[in-house]
């Protein structure tokens, strides 16, 4: 019996087969290497915001660019020591300057007289048009909407200088003393909510 000549379909499938080269197995999963990100928690935020706070405190960091990014180093190196984790200091420099965008719109907001700030519950009350209204012009502001700034006595610490065991005054729209468009708070009067103080 003789075998008649292949198709051509059949000489690219045998074509094919030969110079098929099966691929290796994968490597146990012991032996293979994956790339670890750390996640950014809100106890991380809490540790970070509490460094920044020390170096506030303690004269080390000023508010200008170099101070800033020094003392975010500094606290950078305490996040990572304190919850074994490896933070790049550029990674942290950006949500340094995120919080500084937290502050600010935050002081804003109680600033409007539009909004009552119910501090004890730490909750703007306004109307809906001012929600529609300032969302627009500050997306960030929409977050405050349902809660206040859960570390806004610690965020002015960072961002103006004040420190809390002083008895100075401020106004809502951050300046020292009394004015008839603004309410004066008592800095020791604040409640930090993050630290669960009262």
């Amino acid at each position: 019996m003789t075998r008649s000549n292949p198709s051509p379909n059949e000489k690219a499938v045998t074509k094919a087969c030969w110079n098929y080269v099966p691929k290796p197995p994968p490597s146990p999963p012991s032996q293979q290497k994956y790339l670890y990100t750390p996640i950014w928690t809100p106890a991380h935020d809490q540790c970070f915001i509490d460094a920044l706070w020390d170096k506030a405190m303690d004269g080390t960091f000023t508010g200008d660019s170099v101070s800033s990014y020094e003392a975010v180093k500094q606290a950078t190196e305490i996040v990572n020591l304190v919850m074994k984790e490896a933070f790049s200091v550029d990674a942290n420099y950006n949500r340094y300057i995120k919080l500084r965008e937290r502050f600010e719109t935050f002081s804003f907001l109680i600033s409007c007289p539009e909004v009552n700030w119910d501090r004890w519950e730490n909750i703007l009350h306004a109307p809906e048009e001012f929600w529609e209204d300032v969302s627009e012009r500050f997306p960030i502001a929409k977050a405050y909407e349902h809660a206040g700034e859960p570390n806004f006595t610690a965020l002015r610490g960072i961002f103006q200088g004040c420190r809390p065991s002083s008895s100075k005054k401020i106004n809502t729209n951050g300046s020292s003393g009394s004015s008839d468009k603004s309410v004066v708070i008592d800095v020791d009067e604040i409640v930090d909510l993050s630290s669960g103080s009262e």
